[in-house]
């Protein structure tokens, strides 16, 4: 009976563990320009989120935020895949639609990093 329960336990938490999927974690950050004021940054990036990201195939969620210390903007993106972030990337240096928002980043600042998790 003891061992009927050990593999009962070991199925059940094999079946749950199989049923976890995987993501995307996109951690961006950056330092907008100094021409630029931040109450335009926050409204373009809220376009950016509503219009263009948000809109991406494999698209989970995204948020911003402002660190006062460095100056710098982060942006965590969540994607189901890892050619989605890729395509959303590809496609976000080409689309006319984020030029306002692309030309308000200082692009020697910009760094991204991606992170599988499951």
């Amino acid at each position: 009976m003891k061992y009927i329960l050990i593999i009962l336990t070991s199925l059940t938490m094999f079946s749950c563990s199989s049923n976890i999927k995987s993501y995307v974690i996109e951690i961006t950050t950056f330092k907008i320009k100094t021409t630029v004021t931040t109450e335009n940054f926050w409204k373009e990036d809220a376009k950016i989120d509503a219009n263009y990201t948000s809109k991406q195939p494999g698209y989970i969620s995204r948020e911003s935020a402002f660190n006062d210390e460095t100056d710098e903007v982060l942006v965590v993106a969540k994607w189901k895949k890892m050619e989605d972030a890729d395509a959303s990337m590809q496609k976000f240096m080409k689309d006319t639609s984020v030029a306002n928002y692309a030309n308000m980043i200082e692009g020697n600042t910009m760094r991204m990093k991606r992170y599988l998790a499951n």
